[in-house]
């Protein structure tokens, strides 16, 4: 995390013990429909995810169980600032809109990257050298509007525009890339990570990732005591070993806080 490496908290002997809404346990709002971070799963319709792993392990530090509330991703902070739930993680993105209604715990990198073909056989590198080709994305997401705007620039540089494929849901996107119907698909970051753990024979990323942002866990402005906490728990799962674990686990490499960005390389 370089410079946003979180500051030394006391121990665990001296710190105090945050107030939870339930006793003994630690209650979280997510928004659990964005896989692979945090998503019920098919079969048991329980949350999972790289989220839901992490903050169960930060919990498992304070002490806690963990209770995942599913909740509208907008309203989030306003829930938490009612006092719906103790904590938030759910790959919500560190602004200063967001700062202004709530303190943060830096844990994870988002962005955005172009995901092709293994070997990358139409030579992807940024989203300029789509101008021409087929690209699927995300409908209504950031992804969509700038694929559309680089669309424009394609023909101001005399270039023909992007054949851009809109689809309803990111594994659409990733099937019709291979079916070789497109030649790339633009996605979130963590979604074209995962989309290689589950193809890792079959898929690559193209290029550097686009827009890197800051995700953090969400504490009450008025919860120094959590914040503290949820600090401490996330410094010593980095220490151990568990957050590079999780990474791994979910092949989330590109979100990885512990290097810089870019530096997703699959290591072991």
């Amino acid at each position: 995390m370089g410079s946003q490496r979180l500051a030394s908290t006391p121990s665990p002997s001296q710190a105090e013990a945050p107030h939870v809404m339930t006793s003994q346990v630690l209650t979280v709002g997510s928004y659990t429909n964005y896989a692979p971070q945090e998503f019920l799963d098919p079969y048991t319709q329980q949350p999972v995810g790289f989220d839901v792993d992490l903050i169960t392990a930060v919990a498992q530090k304070m002490h806690l169980q963990v209770h995942v509330v599913s909740y509208d991703f907008q309203s989030l902070i306003d829930g938490l600032t009612a006092r719906h739930f103790d904590v938030v993680i759910s790959a919500v993105g560190i602004t200063p809109e967001a700062q202004r209604k709530a303190d943060f715990v830096p844990y994870f990198r988002g962005g955005k990257t172009l995901l092709v073909a293994q070997g990358n056989p139409s030579h992807i590198h940024t989203l300029h050298d789509l101008c021409g080709l087929s690209a699927a994305v995300k409908d209504m997401t950031f992804e969509w509007h700038e694929l559309l705007s680089m669309t424009d620039a394609c023909h101001r540089d005399g270039k023909p525009a992007i054949k851009v494929q809109v689809v309803k849901q990111y594994s659409a996107a990733v099937q019709l890339l291979q079916n070789k119907q497109v030649v790339a698909a633009y996605e979130d970051a963590s979604v074209a990570d995962y989309a290689i753990k589950l193809h890792p024979t079959a898929l690559e990323l193209a290029g550097d990732m686009i827009g890197p942002t800051m995700e953090g866990i969400v504490v009450r402005k008025d919860d120094a005591v959590m914040l503290s906490a949820v600090q401490q728990a996330l410094q010593s799962l980095e220490k151990d070993g568990t957050y590079h674990a999780l990474i791994k686990k979910w092949g989330l490499y590109s979100g990885d806080v512990m290097v810089p960005a870019n530096s997703n390389v699959p290591s072991n």
